[in-house]
Parts: C-alpha cells; structure tokens; sequence
C-alpha cells in the first residue's frame, strides 16, 4: 500500500472513530418544565412533607467527615421536632454519655457541650451561612434549622421544572429543592442569588413513599468548611408514619 493510501485509510479511520465517538456522547439532559397539575402536584406534595414532619422523633447516627478536626467515628444521636421552630438535637459518645446538647427555639438556640463544660446562647443568622468568619459549628445549626423549617409557600415558591422548586428564605438566600420520580426530596441547596451553593443536602436511601417517607441516609455539606455531617436514620417517628431501618 502507498503512503498516500495509507494516509487516507488513516484519516478515514479517525473520521469513522470520530463520528462514532459523538453518536456516542449524549447531550446534557433538559429538565422538562413542568405542566400546571405537575407543579401543584410538586408544591402540594412538599408541603405536606412539611407538615409530617413537624412531630418528628428520629433514632440515627451522625459522623462528621472533612475539615477539622479530623472525622469521626459515627456516634449515636437523636433529633426531636415538636413545631416547626423547636428542635432538639442530642449527640452521645458510644459510651452512652451526652456530648452535644443543641436546643433551637424559634431564632435561639442553646448548644451544650457537657465534656467541655460549656454552654453557648446564639441566634439561628442566615447571614452567618454566608460569612467566611462563621465556625463550622455555627453552619451546621443554621442548615439544621433550615432543613426542618417551611420553605414551601405558592406564593413565593418558583416551579423550575418538573422535579426542581426555587423558594426565598430571606437574607438573599434560596433553596433550589430538587425531587425524584416519588416527589421525595433528593438534593437541597442553599444558594446565594449569584448562584454560589453555601450548603447541599443529600437525600437517600427511602423505604417508603408518600410525604411521611424518611430517607435512611441524610448528607448535609458546608461548602466553606468543606465539611459533611452524615447521618444514618436508624428508626423514626413522624405526623404520619413510624418505621425501623437496617
């Protein structure tokens, strides 16, 4: 065989690569704006989540992973909702001893630590979220106060598609909630109006559906700290369902 007819067979065979390579490569997935019915559907469905949750008592186990100090080993916890602006958060050694006592009532909250013998009185700031001074203590108890608090109000709520809803939460902030087939919460971020996620959440693991569903594995992450509390829901309580996981 010639050069020249080497050259060409090698450019056809890079050509018949090529064009396979992009029949193979799939655009980016559109969301599918969603129809009317869908989005109230989506907004009713969260809503009533909300309203499940607010008598909440949760069996789980936490791990802090990333960041500093280094992470963790998962530790027995246990998170009480009796309104949806009282929480109550206990965190113990495996030893059964109390380690972190967090009480958050409306905009306060008391955090004890009893191995530290220290008590902290402080107010839930979502302009803390965003401050780069803020400890990563501090934006772990305003995402707690974030992930169990309404968002969810037709009025103010934005429909972006048929699995993702944008709703105001004061201070320039947003929660862009995104769901799976179910209408179950799978990812939350907590975003600035520029776009720049402070804080994701990340939902898995569910055993059940309806708006009482709990997921058996919550990630909350700071983006800042770079830090990621995982919790692991052993058993739960809610408005509406009870149930055990393994």
């Amino acid at each position: 065989m010639s050069r020249r007819r080497a050259r060409c067979a090698l450019a056809g065979a890079l050509c018949a690569l090529a064009a396979l390579a992009a029949a193979c490569v799939r655009p980016p997935r559109l969301e599918r704006p969603a129809s009317a019915s869908e989005a109230r559907a989506l907004l009713d469905a969260l809503a009533a989540r909300e309203r499940s949750m607010r008598q909440l008592r949760v069996t789980m186990s936490v791990r802090l992973t990333g960041g500093a100090p280094a992470s963790m080993l998962s530790s027995p916890a246990y998170l009480a909702i009796d309104r949806p602006d009282t929480i109550r958060l206990q965190v113990l050694s495996p030893f059964g001893v109390t380690v972190l006592d967090l009480a958050i009532t409306g905009e306060d909250y008391r955090l004890t630590l009893p191995l530290r013998h220290e008590v902290r009185n402080g107010t839930i700031d979502l302009d803390a979220v965003a401050a780069p001074g803020t400890t990563p203590d501090d934006r772990t108890i305003v995402a707690l106060a974030l992930l169990f608090r309404p968002k969810i109000d037709a009025a103010t709520c934005h429909v972006e598609s048929a699995s993702a809803v944008r709703c105001p939460i004061g201070a320039g902030l947003r929660a862009i909630i995104t769901v799976d087939d179910e209408l179950r919460p799978k990812r939350e971020r907590y975003t600035r109006a520029d776009g720049t996620v402070l804080l994701s959440v990340a939902y898995g693991d569910y055993g059940s559906g309806g708006p009482g569903a709990m997921p058996g594995r919550i990630e909350i992450r700071d983006a800042t700290s770079e830090t990621t509390l995982i919790v692991r829901v052993l058993r739960f309580r809610t408005g509406e369902a009870s149930g055990a996981r393994r």
